[in-house]
């Protein structure tokens, strides 16, 4: 089953063309990996298909329900009791982790489920505390964002997002902000999502990583997708920008 559909996708801000024609579509259990040169419009693309920006164009679809959609050449957004169902379709990890600093680990994991889904507190509670033994953290949950490594941070706000149990998880650039160390702790993480087969979409610069871990690649580039396909397709492909592009990163 396809989980997120997106048709000719395009973005504007002011008068410059970020996304110029982007269709894709992520099915039930994928990991799919966006890879590009900073400014090719991956995050932007992120931004749009979890509806943190509006689209200026195109169509958006989660589990086969219509989010957004052209309509005499304007994007037109679903009703807002619509959306706030779809929305509970997907998660989202920056790479800047945007935890609450004033709340506990615990109460950062557990706030929405309460407050949003109106999950008991003994449940969320549950739900937490079962996320922290899987992550690692289970001797953390009292402590505050500051009194935790990046690493241990970004391994709380995907907690904070598998807390609401979504179908998709987004993630972009969740390595950017750590350093090489904290990075394999968080990549770990990610690694044994996709053997729960947890569907994923991940901007990512870690070129290994997406190697090993993606069902499919997306090298993205000025607005566009250039190319597509498995991650052998990928590394070993005849085009000389991606080709250029992935040995930097070898390098």
């Amino acid at each position: 089953m396809k989980y997120l559909e997106i048709d000719h996708l395009k973005k504007t801000f002011d008068n410059l063309q970020v996304l110029k024609d982007i269709s894709l579509s992520v099915e039930e259990g994928e990991v799919v990996s966006i890879i590009g040169p900073s400014g090719s419009g991956k995050s932007t693309l992120l931004r749009c298909a979890t509806m943190l920006e509006k689209m200026s164009g195109g169509s958006l679809s989660y589990m086969g329900e219509k989010a957004a959609w052209e309509e005499n050449g304007k994007c037109v957004y679903a009703s807002k009791n619509d959306l706030k169902r779809i929305r509970k379709n997907y998660g989202l990890v920056f790479q800047s982790f945007h935890l609450f600093p004033h709340y506990t680990v615990m109460k950062n994991i557990t706030d929405a489920p309460i407050s949003v889904d109106h999950v008991s507190k003994a449940e969320a509670q549950a739900r937490g505390e079962k996320l922290l033994m899987q992550l690692g953290l289970e001797d953390k949950k009292d402590a505050y964002p500051y009194q935790l490594s990046g690493g241990q941070q970004q391994r709380v706000s995907i907690a904070r997002a598998l807390a609401l149990q979504p179908k998709i998880l987004f993630f972009d650039e969740p390595t950017s902000a750590l350093d090489p160390e904290l990075t394999g702790e968080v990549l770990k993480v990610i690694k044994e999502l996709a053997r729960e087969k947890m569907t994923m979409i991940i901007v990512t610069h870690e070129m290994q990583f997406a190697r090993e871990l993606s069902d499919r690649i997306i090298f993205m580039e000025e607005g566009y997708i250039r190319q597509q396909g498995t991650p052998e397709e990928l590394f070993g492909s005849p085009d000389v920008r991606v080709k250029e592009f992935i040995g930097k990163f070898q390098a």
